[in-house]
């Protein structure tokens, strides 16, 4: 019966450990793109002159800085994730 426990044990850290890999690169994408989108912001915020914008696209560049914010803050709950897989999985010699 403690095999089959070892056994199952090894499987969940390898999904784990499998989970964790795949949510640090989905966590890296994410900020990523926030810190694109941080600078498509800040290029259109400076080099547009407000006067040449329509309502809509003056809107649209003032939605790059929240979307850049909410990227940042998934990012940043993905980070807290992959610290509590990391402490799920077992040490090494253990």
């Amino acid at each position: 019966m403690q095999k089959q426990t070892r056994s199952s044990s090894a499987k969940n850290a390898t999904g784990l450990a499998k989970a964790l890999k795949e949510n640090k690169q989905a966590t890296k994408a994410v900020q990523a793109a926030a810190d694109e989108l941080a600078v498509v912001h800040t290029v259109l915020d400076m080099k547009v002159p407000k006067d040449a914008l329509s309502p809509d696209a003056h809107r649209a560049v003032q939605q790059t800085s929240q979307l850049e914010k909410q990227l940042t803050a998934s990012s940043k709950k993905l980070e807290k994730v992959n610290e509590s897989l990391e402490s799920a999985l077992p040490k090494d010699g253990d």
